[in-house]
């Protein structure tokens, strides 16, 4: 299987960080009741937190990180996609250099945090073919099986067949 690179908006890292991890929580109280008897009662699930560490490397390490350092500076909403795990809307809540520098490597780690509300509010029904696209490129920006795609579009004959710029193509 091909790993997929992280991608946050606009940015794509050139490797995949050496460490991600996840943290999921739910929000949950414990109420006592007059008898003494205690309860818990589930509010759902915190928004996850993505971190990770890794390193940019190469000669243009520094311009790389100058790139991370915009995305990171926005400060708004985007997609997170990952290796393995379907994409999220996420804020790139810090970034930090790590170490001293050293020649041709940069390492840094990162932390953003789910946003469950854009997630819900923006359900995605079609997109928009680009140019040059099929429904292999499709199926990867949306992270939907290509078998579905087909069909939910059944004018399309191949998964490989070079789709029309501008194209509407269902998704649900």
């Amino acid at each position: 299987m091909t790993l997929v690179p992280m991608r946050f908006k606009n940015y794509e890292w050139r490797y995949n960080p050496e460490e991600i991890s996840f943290e999921c929580e739910k929000n949950v109280r414990e109420l006592d009741s007059p008898k003494g008897t205690a309860y818990v009662q589930n509010l759902g699930r915190k928004n996850r937190l993505i971190k990770g560490k890794g390193q940019l490397c190469g000669e243009d390490c520094h311009e790389q990180f100058e790139k991370l350092w915009e995305v990171f500076a926005e400060g708004t909403v985007g997609v997170l996609a990952l290796p393995f795990i379907k994409p999220v809307y996420a804020v790139f809540e810090k970034l930090t250099v790590i170490g001293e520098p050293v020649p041709d490597m940069l390492t840094y780690s990162f932390v953003f945090r789910e946003t469950m509300e854009s997630e819900r509010a923006e359900i995605q029904t079609r997109c928009i073919a680009g140019e040059n696209e099929c429904l292999w490129d499709i199926s990867y920006r949306t992270r939907l099986e290509v078998e579905t795609l087909l069909n939910l579009n059944p004018w399309i004959k191949q998964a490989d067949e070079q789709l029309q710029e501008g194209r509407v193509i269902r998704l649900c």
